[in-house]
C-alpha cells in the first residue's frame, strides 16, 4: 500500500469518526498552544523592553538604586527616584564625551474627559531628535507653557492643538510650589509604539515654572485696589491675592523669571549620548572615579537584562508544566488510541481477511496519529501567531 493510498484511508476513517477526531486534534492543539503562545508573548515582551533599553545608552543620575533609575528615566511611570541637578547636565557638557538630555518627571496632568493623567516629561528639543519623535499634527513647542501629546494621550484625553490640560499638584496644601499650570497643548506627535505615546512633553524650563522655581507676577497700579496692601506716590505693594499665573501666554510672557543658581534646578535624571563607544567607556570611567560618590552613571541595557534574568525564572515554571500538561495528554491520546483498536477489532480483523498484513495495518493507524498531530500542530501555530497579533496592542499597554 502506497503512501497517498495510507493518506486518502485514514483521511476517511478520520472523517467516519470526526466527532472522536476534532476531540483529538482539540486537545493536542490546545496543549500545544499553551505553551507557544507564552512564548511567542515572553519573547515579544522582551525585544519591547530590551529595544528601549538599547537605543538608550547611558544614563545618569543621584545615588540610589540602579532598577528605579532605569525604569524612570526610561518608562515615566515609576516611581521617582531622588532627584539630582543641571549641574550633572553642565558637567556631561564639559567632558565633550556625550550629549546630555536632562529629564524631569516629577507631576502628571489632571485628569480629562474622565480619563487618568498622564506624566509630564520636562525635557529639551534634544529629546525628540533623539527618540525620533515627529509631529503629527499642530507645531512644536515655541514658549513656556507649551506642551506635546503623545499619540496614545491625545486619543485617550480627547485633546488636540488648541487645547489646554492642567497640571496636577503634588500637595494641595503646598502654596509656594508645585502650582498648578495650565498648558497650551500645540501638537500631538505621531505614534512611536513607545512610553514617549503616553507621556505630555513640555520644556524642562516648563517644569520648573510648576516646580515654583520661576514664576510671573501680576503687573499692579493703584487702579488695582482689590489687589494692593498698601500704596503711594512712589510705590504699591501687593497683597496675598497676588498669586504667580497658572497659564503662560504672550502678554505675560516677560513677566515669568527664575530665582537661583540655575546648575542648582533639580532634574529626574540625565540620558547621555556619547558618539562612540570609546567615549561611553570613558565617561562610564569618568563616574566610576571621580564622581563615584556624587552621581550614579548606568548602562539601562546591563540594568534591564539583570532585572529580565529574575522576572523570567517564572518561564521555567511554565515550560514544566507545559512538558507536564503534554505528558498527561500524551497518556491520555495513548488510552484513546487503545480503546479505538479495541473497538476497531473487526474493522481490523477484515482488513487481515482481505489480504493487509500487521505492517500495513499499523501503517494505517500510524497515518491516522500522524494526521491528528499535523492538524494539531497546524491548529496551534495558528491560534498562537493570531493571538500573539492581537495581544500584541495590549501587552504594549501593559509594559508602557
Amino acid at each position: 500500500m502506497s503512501f497517498g493510498q495510507s493518506l486518502y484511508l485514514a483521511f476517511r476513517s478520520l472523517w467516519w469518526f470526526r466527532g472522536r477526531a476534532v476531540t483529538v486534534v482539540l486537545c493536542l492543539a490546545l496543549t500545544i498552544w499553551l505553551p507557544l503562545t507564552v512564548r511567542l508573548l515572553l519573547n515579544q515582551f522582551r525585544e519591547q523592553i530590551v529595544q528601549r533599553a538599547d537605543s538608550t545608552p547611558l544614563i545618569v543620575g543621584t545615588l540610589g538604586s540602579q532598577i528605579d533609575l532605569a525604569l524612570h528615566a526610561l518608562y515615566f511611570d515609576t516611581v521617582a527616584p531622588q532627584q539630582t541637578s543641571m549641574a550633572e547636565t553642565r558637567y556631561i557638557d564639559e567632558t565633550g564625551f556625550a550629549l546630555a538630555i536632562p529629564i524631569h518627571v516629577s507631576y502628571r496632568t489632571q485628569s480629562v474627559n474622565n480619563q487618568d493623567g498622564a506624566p509630564i516629561v520636562g525635557t529639551t528639543l534634544d529629546y525628540f531628535e533623539f527618540r525620533h519623535l515627529q509631529l503629527a499634527s499642530g507645531t512644536g513647542m515655541a514658549i513656556l507653557g507649551d506642551c506635546a501629546l503623545g499619540a496614545a494621550v491625545a486619543e485617550r484625553l480627547q485633546l488636540g492643538p488648541g487645547d489646554h490640560v492642567l497640571s496636577a499638584p503634588k500637595n494641595a496644601f503646598n502654596l509656594a510650589g508645585d502650582y498648578p499650570l495650565r498648558m497650551n497643548v500645540v501638537g500631538v506627535l505621531k505614534a512611536a509604539h513607545s512610553p514617549d505615546d503616553n507621556a505630555v512633553f513640555i520644556d524642562v524650563k516648563t517644569a520648573w515654572v510648576i516646580d515654583g522655581i520661576g514664576h510671573g507676577h501680576q503687573g499692579l497700579t493703584h487702579e488695582d485696589k482689590q489687589l494692593l496692601l498698601e500704596a503711594d506716590d512712589n510705590s504699591v505693594t501687593a497683597s496675598a491675592a497676588v498669586l504667580p499665573y497658572t497659564e503662560i501666554t504672550e502678554d505675560n510672557l516677560a513677566s515669568f523669571h527664575f530665582h537661583g543658581d540655575p546648575d542648582t534646578f533639580p532634574i529626574s535624571a540625565v540620558i547621555a549620548v556619547p558618539p562612540a563607544r570609546k567615549e561611553q567607556t570613558l565617561l562610564l570611567g569618568r563616574y566610576a572615579t571621580d564622581r563615584a560618590e556624587t552621581a550614579l552613571c548606568v548602562k539601562p541595557t546591563q540594568v534591564v537584562e539583570d532585572l529580565l534574568s529574575i522576572v523570567f525564572r517564572v518561564e521555567q515554571l511554565i515550560w514544566i508544566s507545559s512538558l507536564l500538561s503534554g505528558l498527561v495528554t500524551a497518556l491520555l491520546l495513548g488510552l484513546v488510541i487503545m480503546l479505538s483498536v479495541r473497538l476497531r477489532a473487526k474493522e481490523i480483523q477484515t482488513m487481515n481477511k482481505l489480504g493487509c498484513s500487521r505492517f500495513t495495518v499499523l501503517k494505517l493507524l500510524g497515518t491516522e496519529i500522524g494526521l491528528l498531530a499535523v492538524l494539531a500542530v497546524a491548529l496551534a501555530t495558528t491560534a498562537a501567531w493570531a493571538t500573539s497579533l492581537v495581544a500584541a496592542d495590549s501587552l504594549r499597554s501593559l509594559m508602557f
